[in-house]
């Protein structure tokens, strides 16, 4: 996306776009800092080929593979930012805050802050809802900041 001459030949691009007719989307920032200084830039085709099931297994994606899927054009044509362990978001500038299991779910599923608290993306530290505490992983009272700990109350 951009404006382009076509006395001159040439295109100025709107940001965030690149190429000589402006056909490619990149990641965000300046050269120096894509993602936030905390990922790696790369197209959709790339990123498919790293993507990880829930659980963490690699699982990769062939986005782009066929030519004739119309769905999949832009393969080589939009980047997007695969970020550092710890940090998350389009850009990679959101710390990731612990995950943890709820206790009350009844499942083994993870989830930000344990579905008990609300991330801290600035310090990538659970805030934990009033009656909540950090686990051992397990339900009770650890060291993880994931507000997995139902704690006992007084009264």
């Amino acid at each position: 996306m951009g404006i382009c001459s076509r006395t001159v030949g040439e295109c100025a691009c709107n940001e965030g776009f690149f190429g000589a007719a402006c056909e490619y989307m990149g990641c965000v920032g300046e050269d120096s800092q894509l993602c936030s200084g905390h990922g790696k830039c790369l197209s959709m085709r790339e990123l498919g080929l790293m993507h990880r099931d829930s659980g963490g297994s690699s699982l990769p994606v062939a986005y782009g593979s066929d030519p004739n899927v119309a769905a999949t054009w832009d393969a080589d044509r939009i980047f997007g930012c695969s970020c550092d362990e710890g940090f998350e978001g389009y850009d990679c500038s959101l710390r990731t805050c612990a995950l943890g299991v709820d206790p009350l779910a009844g499942s083994s599923d993870l989830h930000t802050c344990s579905n008990h608290g609300v991330c801290d993306h600035n310090s990538g530290k659970c805030k934990c809802f009033a009656g909540w505490g950090s686990s051992d992983g397990s339900g009770s009272l650890g060291p993880n900041n994931d507000c997995g700990h139902r704690l006992k109350l007084r009264g």
